[in-house]
C-alpha cells in the first residue's frame, strides 16, 4: 500500500480504536512519555493498569507489578540507554518468562519509540494484510519482528507507531467478528 492508502486505513480504523473511557489521556500518555517515565513514581503502574485493563486487579497481574516495580531503576536505565534487542528480550523474560505480548509490552515501555506494542488484534490485521490469512496468535519473537518490520514501513510514511497501532488493533479487532458472521 501507499502513503495515501495507509493514510484511508489509517483514518478510518482509528476511529474504531474504543477508548471511550480516555485511557489513552489518563494512562498511557502521560507515562509512556519521558516526562512522565523519568520523573513520576508510578508510570509502571499506569501504563501496567492501561495495557492489563480489567485484568489489572488480578492476582498474576499484581505479581507482574511488583516484579517490575523491583527493577524499576533498571527499567529507566534502559530508557536513557542503547540496548540492543537480546537485552531487552533478555531481560523482559526475567519478569515475563513466558508468552510474547507482556515481555513485548514491557520493551516497549523501556523504548516506545522503538518496540511498537504487540497483542493478538494489531498480529491478525498483520497476517490479514499481508498474507490474507486470519492468524490469532503469535508464535514466536520472530512474528513480532516481522511484525514491527511492517510497522516501520507504515511509520516511515510520517505516521505515529501510536496511530499505527490504534488503527491494527481495531482493524485486528473487526476481523474476529468477520469471523464470527462468516462461520
Amino acid at each position: 500500500m501507499n502513503k495515501s492508502d495507509w493514510q484511508k486505513f489509517i483514518e478510518q480504523y482509528s476511529k474504531d480504536y474504543d477508548d471511550s473511557q480516555d485511557r489513552d489521556g489518563k494512562l498511557y500518555y502521560p507515562y509512556i512519555s519521558d516526562e512522565g517515565f523519568l520523573k513520576k513514581d508510578d508510570f509502571l503502574k499506569n501504563l501496567w493498569q492501561w495495557k492489563m485493563q480489567v485484568h489489572y486487579y488480578n492476582k498474576n497481574s499484581k505479581k507482574a507489578l511488583k516484579l517490575m516495580e523491583g527493577k524499576k531503576e533498571k527499567i529507566r536505565n534502559f530508557r536513557k540507554s542503547k540496548p540492543s534487542f537480546d537485552e531487552l528480550c533478555n531481560f523482559s523474560r526475567e519478569i515475563f518468562p513466558t508468552g510474547l505480548i507482556y515481555p513485548i509490552f514491557l520493551m516497549h515501555i523501556c523504548k516506545p519509540e522503538e518496540y511498537p506494542i504487540f497483542d493478538q488484534h494489531v498480529f491478525r490485521a498483520f497476517t490479514y494484510r499481508t498474507k490474507n490469512i486470519i492468524v490469532d496468535k503469535p508464535k514466536s519473537i520472530e512474528d513480532y519482528q516481522k511484525y514491527k518490520e511492517f510497522v516501520f514501513q507504515i511509520k516511515k510514511y510520517g505516521f505515529s507507531l501510536r496511530s499505527i497501532d490504534k488503527s491494527l488493533m481495531a482493524y485486528g479487532q473487526s476481523l474476529v467478528n468477520s469471523k464470527k458472521i462468516l462461520k
